[in-house]
């Protein structure tokens, strides 16, 4: 079922060196759903996977997140705002920011776009970590 989930029922029997690298990380995303488990912890997981791929995962992960709590470690911020319902960001160890997708787009509907953060979501991730950088400031 988890192979299924993930796309690769057609390659079940298939041995791991004959696949993509896309499959691959699919497959690794089927291990790690086949238990169905309580907490899954996910690091960088839709690196490797093509823009079709990744919409699909974004649909996989919100299924998985109504039975299970899911941590998403990434820097893609549109895969959190397709993906995750609440967000907390780190810095160098500590909370930044937490609160819904919702809310940290807000921060960023505003602004204009800067460097590369062009996206209402991408702004409000740059400002809320600028607003976390000031008060580890201040309070310095």
């Amino acid at each position: 079922r988890a192979v299924e989930r993930v796309g690769l029922g057609g390659r079940i029997d298939a041995r791991m060196r004959s696949l993509s690298g896309g499959m691959v990380r699919r497959a690794g995303i089927a291990q790690a759903l086949v238990n169905e488990p309580d907490l899954l912890l996910l690091d960088e997981p839709t690196a490797g996977l093509d823009p079709e791929q990744r919409v699909e995962f974004r649909a996989l992960l919100r299924e998985v997140g109504e039975r299970s709590t899911v941590v998403v470690s990434t820097h893609l911020v549109e895969d959190v705002a397709a993906a995750c319902a609440e967000v907390t960001l780190v810095e160098a160890g500590r909370l930044a920011w937490r609160g819904t997708t919702a809310a940290l787009t807000a921060l960023g509907t505003d602004g204009e776009a800067t460097g590369s953060a062009t996206s209402p979501i991408e702004r409000g991730y740059t400002s809320a970590l600028r607003a976390h950088r000031e008060r580890v400031g201040a309070a310095r």
